[in-house]
């Protein structure tokens, strides 16, 4: 579970949602309780940091990249964790960079993955091995999911995650 006050920066894919509720409904505890998105930067900086000018920074960030249509027809699968990848990656890619760079003491996932541990949107964590073999033969069926990608979310967890502010992207 986040920490109280934790916030992230993600882009909502609707277009999943469907897919997360029914692994959500079969295997209880393996879905986040976030809609489906794809990470741009979490853990972000601590909610109490939030100000006027990280808002017209991340603006400005999300302003210099063009809406974009992904796919995501590939399911990726390691030990405690199930994933879509997204075709192509290299928008979702110059994203986070480009957040990485504006805030270069935030490393995603605080490090646990590495520096750049690439685009992807989450369908379960924390499984056993049995439990993420089982998800991926079942998100096979849901397979491709194409999205049109147009915003990014600042979220809040204040014992729920809540969307704290909307950053259309330019175009």
């Amino acid at each position: 579970m986040p920490t109280q006050r934790r916030t992230g920066l993600i882009i909502p894919v609707p277009a999943a949602d469907r897919l997360l509720d029914a692994v959500r409904e079969r295997h209880r505890g393996a879905v986040r309780d976030v809609p489906a998105h794809v990470s741009v930067l979490y853990p972000f900086l601590p909610a109490e940091e939030l100000d006027d000018s990280v808002a017209a920074s991340l603006r400005e960030v999300f302003a210099a990249h063009r809406p974009t249509e992904v796919e995501f027809a590939t399911c990726h699968r390691r030990p405690g964790f199930v994933g879509l990848l997204p075709e192509p990656p290299d928008v979702l890619d110059a994203l986070a960079a480009a957040t990485r760079r504006r805030w270069p003491s935030m490393l995603p996932y605080g490090g646990a993955f590495g520096e750049d541990p690439g685009a992807h949107l989450t369908v379960a964590m924390g499984t056993g091995e049995a439990t993420s073999a089982e998800i991926e033969a079942e998100v096979g069926g849901w397979l491709p999911l194409r999205a049109r990608l147009e915003t990014a979310w600042l979220v809040v967890y204040d014992g729920a995650w809540m969307v704290h502010s909307i950053f259309p992207f330019g175009g």
